[in-house]
């Protein structure tokens, strides 16, 4: 599916695949506040950076969820089923 809700073994996987490189996610802001994924399921955990204004999120660099401009040319992380 294109959605993405991070169980712990997915997000430690990504957090070590994506190293000094940030990633969208696929997870954006709504409403003040209000996160969501592409899917439109509610993220209900923390996310840094979102005083700034920022509408969507990346991982990387850092073991945090960060919210970023989404018009930063950042790669995506999109979940498929394995084939």
């Amino acid at each position: 599916t294109a959605s993405f809700p991070l169980r712990s073994m997915e997000e430690k996987f990504l957090q070590d695949k994506t190293g000094a490189e940030k990633y969208f996610i696929g997870l954006y802001q709504q409403e003040k506040n209000r996160w969501h994924w592409i899917d439109n399921s509610v993220f209900n955990g923390n996310i840094t950076n979102q005083h700034q204004n920022f509408n969507c999120v990346t991982i990387g660099l850092t073991n945090t969820y960060d919210a970023a401009p989404c018009d930063v040319n950042f790669r995506w992380i999109c979940e498929k089923e394995a084939k």
